[in-house]
């Protein structure tokens, strides 16, 4: 009987062991797997091969790696940073990383939702009671940038449909900033990820990290290329009677004056927009800029004292014609070698900057138009 109870025992032993040992197994396994901590958006680019976080300011035929930096913690391994190409700056320091360009385990798989951070407003007229909530920024998904460790290509803007003129694309300049969320599953169709992380959100876009991409426009007759980085960003007329009083509209809700949020790249007017097209600064004085006259309108052509303006010689590119507070700067000439209202333009007017022409960029009914130019320096 005793040796009956002990093979008994023994057996449920021998079942016990055999239903609880996978189980530990796996609890072990999922001790031991690496865990996601901490993840950043970084950018390289041929010319600096080394990917790293913060802003990014490039030309317009310069091409962009954008990806996701990962910080893991392996309980029996090397813990530390992962990331495609397997050279990393943070916070312009080198960091030590690992080269990969997937989740290191082979029953597991990182999936990569990219979004972008923009404005929802595109613009219109702004006073201090309405600065803080017309210039928030939200996340947009951008699933044209796939779901990899290594985005598949640079993101479009996503907080309208209907850009015209340099296009909703990095590829015709502007700033777009990133945000990512990285998930980590075991199955594609997993609905709720094993462990999960997010980028810096919109919250931070004053951090020093906060992933920036600034693209500048191509070299243009008569207009500085890093005027190409305020496209895309929404367009607001700030109140005031003069710049000083319209740089004080941001102050009270933002803690910065309009400018400063122009030179940061946040949002543009028509004037701000005008004085980086010509001298590279928004805080370009008024004072600095020509004034080469009255014009009028005759049939399709601007003219100044009944006489036509000549491209090349009366007018060039980069001069402004101003209407009120609306700047347009213009490119040259269509073909007839007269100033008229289909040159082309580019000018930022209570929405984001856009190419237009002038007969499409002036309000209906606009009166009085003069042209300014940037007065040379001594």
């Amino acid at each position: 009987m005793e040796r009956d109870t002990r093979r008994f025992l023994l057996i449920l032993l021998v079942l016990a062991a055999a239903v609880t040992a996978p189980l530990a197994y796996r609890a072990m396994r999922d001790r031991l797997r690496p865990a996601l901590v901490e993840i950043r958006v970084v950018t390289a680019t041929a010319a600096e091969p080394v990917f790293r976080d913060g802003p990014r300011h490039f030309a317009a035929d310069e091409a962009v790696d954008v990806a996701l930096a990962l910080r893991l913690v392996r309980p029996l391994g090397p813990s530390g940073w992962v990331v495609p190409g397997g050279r990393l700056e943070l916070g312009g320091e080198a960091v030590p990383c690992e080269d990969a360009e997937r989740w290191p385990e082979e029953d597991r798989s990182l999936r990569v939702f990219w979004f972008t951070v923009e404005c929802p407003f595109l613009g219109g007229e702004l006073d201090s009671a309405s600065a803080a909530r017309r210039l928030r920024f939200r996340t947009y998904l951008a699933p044209e940038m796939g779901r990899g460790l290594r985005a598949e290509r640079l993101p479009e803007a996503h907080h309208d449909d209907d850009f015209s003129g340099p296009g909703g694309t990095l590829d015709g300049g502007g700033t777009l900033r990133l945000y990512a969320r990285a998930e980590v599953v075991g199955d594609a169709a997993q609905v709720r990820p094993d462990s999960s992380a997010a980028s810096l959100g919109p919250d931070l876009i004053d951090d020093p990290g906060f992933p920036a991409l600034h693209r500048s426009l191509p070299p243009t007759s008569g207009l500085r290329s890093e005027v190409g980085e305020l496209l895309l960003l929404p367009g607001f007329e700030p109140e005031g009677d003069d710049h000083t009083a319209r740089d004080r509209v941001t102050l009270a809700a933002l803690g910065r004056p309009f400018t400063e949020l122009v030179r940061r790249r946040l949002v543009a007017s028509s004037w701000t927009f005008a004085a980086v097209a010509l001298a590279g600064d928004p805080g370009l004085d008024p004072s600095d800029l020509a004034d080469l006259g009255p014009l009028e309108l005759r049939g399709p052509e601007l003219r100044r004292r009944g006489a036509p303006l000549v491209w090349g010689e009366g007018v060039q590119p980069g001069d402004l014609l101003s209407s009120g507070r609306q700047f347009l700067v213009l490119l040259g000439d269509d073909g007839d070698g007269r100033l008229g209202l289909s040159d082309p333009v580019l000018h930022c007017w209570r929405r984001p900057a856009e190419a237009s022409t002038v007969g499409g960029a002036l309000d209906p009914g606009t009166g009085a138009l003069t042209l300014l130019r940037l007065a040379p320096t001594p």
